[in-house]
């Protein structure tokens, strides 16, 4: 799976599906009832950490999957398996605004449905109406962006992780040259550059920042730990709330730095700090992903 992932670490899936649609998705979740195997979802690969041993059961690659982009009058339906970045590049061209922020999220719209992704003071909540889901037990269901409970970082998939998301509703609310928005999107993606690590081999950022303190790259490089880590496992010197693969990293070596991390924030500051990114496939099925 490491090729498959930002990070460039993970072992091999058990079974890898390429879906084409949801009749494919459906096929798949029946046989993996059936079979009694655990359904793991990939999208672009960032904002997770595949264990060296590997996932079991069957995984759903969906980079292909799910790539409607469909414009109704003030709405937008969209596949969750839409890049961010090419979903804020459709929509400049269209001279649609209040998108620009999702150029430099390295995710697919699913992924940030389920996250409430969001940067530089936005989040895709904000322009969410509602989504659709596929549940292991078959059904379609659709979710009002109220019944999604959307808050930081947060949105009610959190909770319902063998739920996958299909489809959103956007509502499109800014018009403005794609010149001038082009331009916005230039602006935030030099920010990101200046700011933060260029390095191919990171998943984005690792933590959430804490409703009670400092931001967690912040809180990280006060405590030290800029340009340290396991092996070639290293929180970057440039962002402290990023963790860089130099070559060779395993997962169970940037586990272990995240996990060292936590504890010794919450040692020096008394803050738990909260994971983005999500390891798999323990925090979906336990330690023995099943």
């Amino acid at each position: 799976m490491a090729p498959l992932t930002t990070w460039k670490v993970g072992g091999s899936a058990e079974f890898l599906a390429v879906p084409r649609d949801l009749e494919d998705v459906l096929a798949l979740f029946r046989l993996a009832g059936h079979r009694g195997w655990p359904v793991f979802f990939l999208g672009q690969g960032s904002n997770v950490l595949i264990a060296d041993s590997g996932l079991p059961g069957i995984t759903l690659h969906l980079r292909k999957c799910f790539q409607k982009v469909e414009r109704r009058e003030d709405t937008l339906r969209v596949g969750a398996g839409v890049a961010l970045p090419r979903l804020a590049q459709i929509l400049a061209d269209w001279g649609v605004g209040g998108f620009e922020f999702l150029a430099g999220i390295p995710g697919t719209v699913g992924a940030a449905v389920r996250l409430n992704a969001g940067a530089h003071g936005s989040n895709l909540g904000q322009h969410l109406r509602r989504v659709w889901v596929v549940t292991p037990q078959l059904e379609v269901r659709e979710l009002t962006a109220t019944e999604l409970a959307l808050g930081y970082r947060f949105s009610r998939l959190l909770q319902e992780p063998r739920w996958l998301v299909v489809e959103a509703e956007l509502a499109l609310t800014e018009e403005a040259s794609p010149l001038v928005i082009r331009g916005r999107m230039r602006e935030l993606l030099d920010w990101r550059r200046k700011h933060q690590p260029r390095h191919p081999r990171t998943c984005g950022s690792v933590f959430k920042n804490p409703p009670e303190g400092p931001p967690a790259g912040r809180l990280l490089q006060e405590a030290g730990w800029k340009g340290k880590g396991c092996g070639p496992a290293r929180v970057s010197a440039k962002h402290a709330n990023f963790i860089i693969n130099l070559g060779g990293a395993s997962a169970t070596q940037i586990e272990s730095l995240i996990n060292g991390i936590t504890e010794d924030i919450w040692r020096r500051f008394g803050i738990r700090l909260d994971r983005e990114v999500v390891f798999l496939p323990q925090d979906i099925y336990g330690s023995k992903g099943a």
